[in-house]
């Protein structure tokens, strides 16, 4: 018999208060293994965004948080962030160098990249996610779905175990979000979904949570949890499958 897989990303009673006393998350316990994409459900303010900040360690509650086996504290920060790519609801928070390929370089430098080697490793990003002829463009002069690509392509410069995007379709109109779904369709990597965007979520989504009160209330199918929490935000994709 061979041996079960650790789980890729594995959280223990993880519980967070907000510096006024919110209680955010409450005894918090998820795995997630290799190959899945995991979408995250509920209402704003039930808890979705501050547990995905504290897989990077962005925020640092109480409990456990471990990716690919290093748990998250202070000290492993660097290497925790190397692993888990987190792409940000407003990718005007992601894009703040002179040039689109400068952007997505940044990351691999910062990493210790010498500099020929992350400009390769950034031009081949930006083909990656269709972004190709885009590399000396002023990020603020790209459309807004340009902009979800080129934070998408730098955070793959820093070859992440798992992504995790946030509210991805959000500020997009339909064309582009039919691309941003094709593209993370396509990524190999597992990633952990934010949305109410209930055409994504099928799309792209192998196991759904449905977080309430800070809690997980329950897990299923997409399918499954607007069934069993009436879950429906109407934000459907027009001609999107």
């Amino acid at each position: 018999m061979q041996p079960h897989p650790s789980p890729l990303v594995q959280v223990r009673q993880l519980s967070y208060s907000y510096p006024d006393g919110t209680k955010a998350l409450d005894n918090i316990n998820f795995e997630m293994s290799a190959g899945e994409t995991v979408v995250l459900l509920g209402a704003n303010g039930s808890g979705k965004t501050t547990f995905v900040l504290h897989l990077n360690g962005l925020l640092l509650g109480q409990g456990q948080v471990q990716v690919g086996g290093v748990t998250v504290t202070r000290a492993t920060l660097n290497e925790v962030r190397r692993r888990v790519g987190i792409v940000f609801q407003n990718s005007d928070e992601q894009l703040f160098m002179s040039s689109v390929l400068d952007d997505v370089a940044f990351g691999p430098q910062n990493l210790g990249m010498p500099a020929e080697a992350a400009y390769g490793l950034a031009r081949k990003m930006l083909q990656r996610v269709g972004l190709a002829g885009a590399e000396q463009k002023i990020p603020y002069h790209l459309s807004a779905g340009e902009k979800k690509r080129a934070a998408i392509a730098g955070i793959l410069a820093m070859e992440p175990d798992v992504l995790v995007l946030d509210e991805p379709t959000v500020y997009l109109d339909p064309p582009g979000q039919r691309t941003l779904i094709e593209l993370l369709r396509e990524l190999p990597q597992p990633k952990i979904v934010v949305t109410h965007d209930m055409v994504l979520a099928r799309a792209v989504g192998t196991r759904a949570l449905f977080f309430e009160k800070g809690k997980i209330a329950g897990e299923g199918t997409v399918t499954q949890m607007m069934d069993q929490f009436g879950w429906d935000p109407g934000q459907a994709i027009p001609g999107a499958a």
